[in-house]
């Protein structure tokens, strides 16, 4: 039986004076004893590996306030368990502060197990994870969004059978899904506002199907896929629409999924299509690669507003070098401007430097993708859905003479779900 429940949404015309498409509020009934209504639009942040008040400064042009920002695990406790490394633990301390100041929603992504805990000693990894997350959860309450582990399909993650071929990836989402049913409750228990994501996948198949066979659905809140390729819309489309069909295969097509990787490289640009001033006619290649980049940037982007499938999505990256090179040359033949190398063409939003804006900066900046959400962040919406349960979340009505319910007056807030228990 399906589960979740995905219906018209009215807003009240004191605020707006319009009725709100479907598409604006979700209310996703997780049992009869949870009901979660979380704002549905999309919304446009930014993977950072830096962190610095003067690259926060330059979000803010571009309206973005969500950050992904990924905690080793292995440099906050390389150690004995429960010993954090002081240093690490301060850059941390520091960048929540730092955002708090600021007004940074930060999405923090968990990854990289501390020697010793391999795939020889996964149970003991998965125990002692639990434990990590509950006690990063209480020291960082501000901080409400967590990915668990990062791209654990197809590398990072050994506890889970990454790089190991005779392990098949239905198996491997198995063992995820394991790892998930310790870690959410001690997550929760820490922080009940806390929400669990799925650590960004790069299969959009067997994986997830490996993490419901395994039980794991009840013990996640949000969904996450990597999307990359050339061009990087084909697989941002087709493999996102393919994970939504597996969700909705499961009785979870209502759980929010978010796009929390995607973007594309000049090394990546030329294994596609080759170096730009040897195509016909010629390219200059420092301009084609910016042109390229902003293209594909701009393409996903574009469409995720209008189809809404991704909820939130966190291009890869605001500072991040070129990584592809296939003829181990693209730095010498690439023909650049004095000054510049190839990781200036990289998967950054900016420039090397960390500070100087490409292209897609100035192209975000002028279309101002997050502009309705930031116009109105919180609305007061009367919510009508079909409840699945007996039971009607607090403040739900049942609609006379109709299979309906409404909740009048509920306040949704388009950084955080509201949850109904």
């Amino acid at each position: 039986m399906k589960h979740v429940v995905f219906l018209q949404v009215f807003c009240l015309a004191a605020l707006c004076g319009c009725v709100c498409g479907a598409e604006d509020v979700v209310v996703w009934q997780r049992g009869a004893q949870e009901t979660v209504v979380y704002d549905a639009r999309p919304e446009l942040g930014i993977g950072m590996h830096g962190f610095t008040r003067q690259q926060i400064e330059l979000l803010k042009p571009l309206g973005i306030r969500c950050v992904r920002r990924t905690l080793y695990w292995n440099l906050m406790e390389p150690g004995a368990e429960g010993q954090f490394e002081a240093q690490y633990a301060e850059q941390w301390d520091a960048c929540v502060r730092l955002a708090d100041e600021t007004g940074i929603c930060l999405l923090a992504v968990v990854h990289a197990p501390p020697q010793g805990l391999d795939w020889a000693h996964k149970e003991l990894a998965y125990d002692r994870f639990a434990r990590f997350m509950a006690a990063m959860v209480k020291r960082y309450p501000g901080v409400r969004y967590w990915e668990l582990f990062n791209e654990m399909d197809s590398g990072f993650a050994d506890i889970f059978g990454a790089g190991r071929d005779e392990v098949p990836l239905l198996e491997k989402g198995r063992l995820y899904a394991q790892m998930l049913r310790k870690a959410y409750p001690a997550v929760k228990q820490a922080n009940p506002q806390a929400w669990v994501l799925v650590g960004g996948m790069t299969d959009c198949r067997e994986f997830p199907r490996g993490i419901y066979e395994g039980g794991g659905k009840p013990y996640f809140d949000i969904m996450c896929l990597h999307t990359y390729g050339v061009p990087v819309t084909w697989s941002f489309i087709d493999r996102g629409r393919t994970l939504k069909e597996i969700m909705r295969s499961y009785g979870d097509g209502d759980k929010p999924l978010w796009n929390t990787e995607f973007g594309v490289d000049a090394g990546n640009l030329v294994g596609a299509w080759g170096y730009p001033h040897d195509q016909n006619p010629p390219r200059k290649d420092s301009e084609a690669y910016d042109q390229m980049q902003l293209d594909q940037w701009r393409e996903c982007i574009a469409w995720n507003l209008t189809n809404r499938l991704y909820q939130k999505v966190f291009p890869y990256q605001f500072s991040a070098g070129n990584e592809r090179n296939d003829d181990g040359k693209i730095g010498e033949r690439s023909q650049l401007p004095p000054g510049l190398s190839i990781d200036d063409y990289g998967f950054g939003l900016v420039r090397r430097d960390g500070l100087t804006p490409r292209p897609v900066y100035l192209w975000i900046k002028e279309a101002q993708p997050n502009g309705p959400i930031l116009a109105q962040p919180k609305r007061k919406i009367d919510m009508r859905f079909n409840p699945m349960f007996g039971a009607l979340p607090p403040g739900a009505k049942a609609v006379p003479w109709r299979a309906e319910a409404v909740i009048e007056g509920a306040e949704v807030d388009s950084l955080y779900p509201l949850t109904l228990r």
